[in-house]
């Protein structure tokens, strides 16, 4: 009797042993599933934009008496616009990509001269509610781009590198002509056979864009709104810009919210592109080229 009740016990334990462990088996998986929803990072890039003209070129359309000071701010202000530094921050379904602001060196000498490259501030995407969010401007006045999520049919490469302490896989993306660019050189080819304009425009190509990502971040992001891929991209080259990665932050801890641009009217990107031309043309003189007015 004493044997039958002392076996029942240790059955008991065994139970309660057996208990525990479902419990805190449970505990763990729900823990880890908890952590992964929370997963949020922050990666950092630098970009540097490749100019394809050669002086040369430029020689033979502009006259080569340039105003040394002029030259000069024109070179700092391609320097200036071409090295920038900008931050992803990103979970599992929406990222953030901005550039991050730096004190500006104090203009010297009578002549100031402003180039951007980038294109826009602030952009944002969203997988889960499929949109995507930019801020923009023309000539000081802000806009807010909100599009929806378009789908990016990468084409997969069998190439690896390593960026970092992370290995990477190639893939490109041909992005087509749009009607825009075929409209506007149509147009060019019309006043330039009319009148032979001071600087040629190139037939518009399709753009090849090539990307790097790693699947050992298993998030579909990067750098300016690019996504779709199965794990961030870390290289970015859009033919004449670059951006490349130089550091990654990851975090299980809860994540703080990654807030949408909200500056600016809202507008379609075609919109936005109407009154970008509204503008530009209206400050072409009679022969189609741009005024511009320099300060000393």
């Amino acid at each position: 009797m004493l044997d039958k009740v002392e076996e029942e016990w240790n059955l008991e334990e065994d139970n309660r042993e057996l208990m525990k462990k479902i419990i805190i088996a449970f505990f763990l998986i729900s823990l880890n599933f908890a952590l992964a929803q929370d997963f949020q990072g922050k990666a950092e890039y630098f970009s540097k934009y490749i100019l394809k003209y050669k002086q040369k070129d430029l020689d033979t359309k502009i006259d080569k008496e340039i105003d040394p000071e002029f030259q000069k701010a024109v070179d700092e202000a391609i320097k200036k616009a071409s090295e920038k530094k900008y931050s992803l921050t990103f979970n599992k379904t929406e990222c953030l990509f901005e550039e991050e602001q730096e004190l500006g060196k104090p203009q010297t000498g009578s002549v100031f001269v402003t180039i951007d490259f980038s294109g826009g501030g602030k952009k944002y995407l969203n997988l889960k509610d499929k949109i995507t969010k930019c801020e923009d401007e023309i000539f000081g006045k802000e806009f807010l781009i909100e599009e929806p999520l378009k789908v990016m049919e990468w084409k997969l490469v069998d190439e690896t590198k390593k960026i970092g302490d992370y290995t990477c896989q190639k893939a490109e993306l041909i992005i087509p002509v749009s009607e825009n660019e075929l409209k506007e050189y149509e147009e060019f080819l019309k006043k330039d056979s009319i009148k032979p304009q001071l600087f040629k425009m190139e037939k518009p190509q399709d753009k090849k864009i090539v990307a790097w990502y790693t699947s050992e971040i298993p998030v579909a992001l990067g750098p300016n709104n690019y996504w779709g891929l199965p794990g961030l991209i870390l290289e970015l080259n859009e033919e004449n810009m670059i951006f490349l990665c130089s550091k990654v932050t990851l975090s299980n801890k809860a994540k703080s919210a990654i807030n949408q641009p909200s500056n600016g009217k809202k507008v379609s990107q075609k919109e936005f592109d109407e009154i970008l031309k509204k503008k530009m043309d209206s400050m072409k003189d009679e022969d189609g080229n741009i005024i511009f007015q320099t300060t000393h």
